[in-house]
């Protein structure tokens, strides 16, 4: 059985390329445009994994998977963007995602996150000036001070 994966991006134009992309290895379960749509989807489809932007309307990207992660729905989440944030990338981690990617990665590295994301690890992409070792203690250690 082919994994099953929702996409979220707020430019439409985008989240069609990305399901050209994935639709021969995914079944495709959906796709929203925004932060809303994306959370009745997960929560309709209960996707294997989540690919999401973080601008959207309604319902930023990021809002949108702290929502699905206190829900405890077990997809997992990649989060794509054109901010090369290390910030960002903590906040990411920490809201619940499993992986950071950069819009500018090649198809080949979005293919890796997906691939460890699928194999239960996380991912950051390799143009942050970070590692994922420090980022993810940054987003333990925030979550702790809460």
């Amino acid at each position: 059985m082919r994994p099953t994966i929702l996409i979220a991006d707020g430019h439409r134009l985008y989240a069609d390329a990305l399901s050209a992309m994935l639709s021969p290895a995914y079944d495709i379960v959906g796709i929203a445009t925004n932060g809303r749509e994306l959370t009745d989807l997960a929560v309709r489809f209960e996707p294997d994994l989540i690919v999401t932007g973080i601008s959207m309307p309604v319902l930023s990207g990021l809002e949108a998977v702290r929502t699905l992660a206190a829900a405890k729905l077990h997809g997992k989440v990649i989060v794509l963007t054109m901010r090369n944030d290390v910030r960002l990338a903590v906040e990411a981690f920490r809201s619940g995602a499993s992986a950071f990617v950069l819009k500018t990665a090649s198809s080949a590295e979005f293919r890796e996150a997906l691939d460890v994301v699928q194999s239960g690890g996380c991912y950051l992409s390799s143009q942050l000036p970070s590692d994922l070792v420090t980022v993810l203690a940054e987003a333990a250690r925030q979550k702790a001070l809460r």
